[in-house]
């Protein structure tokens, strides 16, 4: 009898009786395991004047003066401040015109329809970064830009956006979410076309219209899948996109100055070192630690607010 529990237990663990979903997430696992977990011994870099000659476990001890180092050298609160006001502003615009969009989208009684104007916002999510940041330049350039163009076109002086502090936050934001809005609004159009089509029925017969039903309707619904997304996203909230901030300013200081993050900040710093002695590799491991520390209390503390406002919309 005993031996008969063992082999029912056995097969009613959830790996056994679910192994071939298992074997279908092993790739994705092990992509994980690879490039999350077993570098993550080099954080020992960030306490250590690193050298080649040492290597991650031979090099000099120094604690924390990797971090002093960056705190005196760097602007830290220009770092922090340009970081958020690029993350925050696109979380909030994405998630709003996303929503919107996939609501728009979904009122649509044509199903060809909508499956057409979702390609069509679904194409920039092909392009590279390096083309989305070239196309918004040529809207944007001092002289031949498609907006100075029309500034002329009205009578009005032309613009020098290159040495115009302020207007390079929003551009990277509209491009960005120009680029992402397609790939985001899959999640909330499944959301919103899995929801119970009697409970619309009801609605209708009540007498309540379209815009009733969105707002007493379909957005408590997607409240759970927004909850989700945003505690999702929060957790990058200190890293930028180096490619797409890295292309916007080039070498012009005064969008650089606007758009300047961590990442760049990092690039500056491991381009003008010494290759083979030099505390930049264990200053920039530093800096990656920082962030996410940083993060890793952000996505922490919303998690904890969330779990007082509705617990089973949070995480963990």
């Amino acid at each position: 009898m005993k031996a008969l529990r063992k082999r029912t237990k056995f097969k009613n663990l959830e790996l056994i009786k679910n192994w071939k979903l298992y074997i279908l997430a092993l790739p994705a696992l092990l992509i994980f395991l690879v490039f999350a977990y077993l570098p993550l011994p080099g954080i020992v870099l960030a306490f250590e004047r690193y050298t080649l000659e040492g290597g991650i476990f031979g090099s000099e001890w120094i604690g924390f003066d990797n971090f002093e180092l960056f705190f005196v050298t760097a602007d830290v609160g220009v770092l922090l401040g340009n970081v958020l006001s690029i993350n925050l502003s696109g979380l909030v615009v994405s998630t709003i015109v996303t929503i919107f969009t996939a609501i728009c989208l979904n009122q649509l009684f044509s199903s060809k329809a909508q499956k057409i104007y979702q390609n069509i916002l679904f194409l920039p999510y092909f392009f590279s970064a390096i083309m989305m940041v070239r196309l918004a330049m040529l809207f944007f350039d001092d002289t031949k830009g498609i907006v100075n163009l029309l500034f002329q076109q009205a009578g009005f002086q032309s613009v020098e956006f290159s040495k115009i502090g302020g207007v390079w936050v929003p551009i990277v934001v509209a491009t960005s979410l120009i680029k992402g809005l397609g790939y985001g609004i899959i999640v909330y159009l499944a959301t919103i076309t899995g929801m119970d089509e009697s409970i619309y029925e009801a609605a209708r017969i009540d007498g309540a219209g379209r815009m009733v039903q969105v707002f007493r309707i379909t957005l408590p619904m997607l409240r759970p899948t927004i909850i989700l997304l945003t505690l999702m996203s929060v957790g990058r909230m200190f890293f930028g996109d180096f490619v797409y901030l890295s292309a916007f300013s080039g070498s012009n200081e005064v969008i650089r100055h606007e758009l300047d993050v961590f990442e760049t900040f990092i690039f500056r710093n491991l381009t003008s070192g010494s290759l083979y002695a030099s505390p930049d590799y264990g200053l920039n491991a530093a800096v990656g630690l920082f962030q996410s520390l940083m993060g890793f209390v952000m996505i922490f503390g919303c998690n904890l607010i969330v779990r007082k406002i509705d617990k089973d919309a949070a995480l963990f």
